[in-house]
């Protein structure tokens, strides 16, 4: 290797050396910033919280003896990589952004069943082919949006929380009930968020599982 391409490899390692600490720097400051909003959203539900950090990139924060309708909540809050500059630059062009993931046990079980998913996102084609077409039914919206439920009762759950449902489509990558418990899990995108809309959504996931739960706020 010439003098000038072993100058080109050091060099590089010293940029990936120097971005890892700049981009540990920007997640550290992100997350803390969505952790506070995130604490401050999940109050509303009462219970005891409880944070813990999941390596650089990550954070929970889950809420036990939670009022009513949920009775305990677990969060999981996913950065994108920006601490490794190639994988973060991989990751941007592929439409990569940090993610949220919210598994909710209620105080009563749904009484029917139903899965939510953006028809162009990574999580339709995996969970159509996990549903057994003979009891599951589906249908797209006009907003893109595929809604499938199992028998009468999921078809009117499936109903009841089609509006809130498309509250949350911009980032909604995966909703989905079931009569076991977690009975909620939801896969957002958290891409472009700030406090207010942060806030927003935690209180859109409440008011939808008041209206799986039969009740209003």
């Amino acid at each position: 290797m010439s003098d000038l391409a072993t100058q080109a490899v050091i060099a590089f390692c010293i940029v990936l050396g120097i971005w890892f600490v700049v981009g540990w720097q920007m997640n550290r400051r992100h997350g803390r910033r969505l952790l506070e909003w995130i604490i401050r959203g999940l109050r509303a539900s009462g219970g005891q919280i409880t944070a813990s950090r999941l390596g650089l990139s990550g954070f929970q924060v889950n809420v036990h003896d939670a009022q009513a309708p949920f009775k305990s909540i677990e969060t999981t809050v996913l950065l994108q990589p920006r601490e490794i500059l190639l994988l973060w630059i991989f990751n941007l062009l592929r439409g990569g952004a940090d993610y949220f993931v919210l598994n909710g046990t209620l105080r009563a079980s749904p009484r029917g069943e139903v899965e939510v998913t953006s028809k162009g996102g990574s999580f339709a084609k995996p969970l159509l082919k996990e549903l057994n077409e003979k009891t599951w039914t589906s249908q797209e919206t006009d907003s893109g949006l595929i809604i499938a439920s199992r028998g009468k009762q999921g078809e009117k759950l499936a109903e009841a929380i089609s509006p809130l449902v498309e509250d949350l489509r911009p980032r909604l990558l995966r909703l989905s009930l079931s009569k076991k418990a977690p009975h909620l899990l939801v896969n957002l995108s958290l891409a472009d968020l700030d406090e207010q809309s942060a806030l927003l959504l935690l209180s859109s996931l409440r008011d939808l599982a008041q209206t799986v739960a039969g009740g209003r706020r």
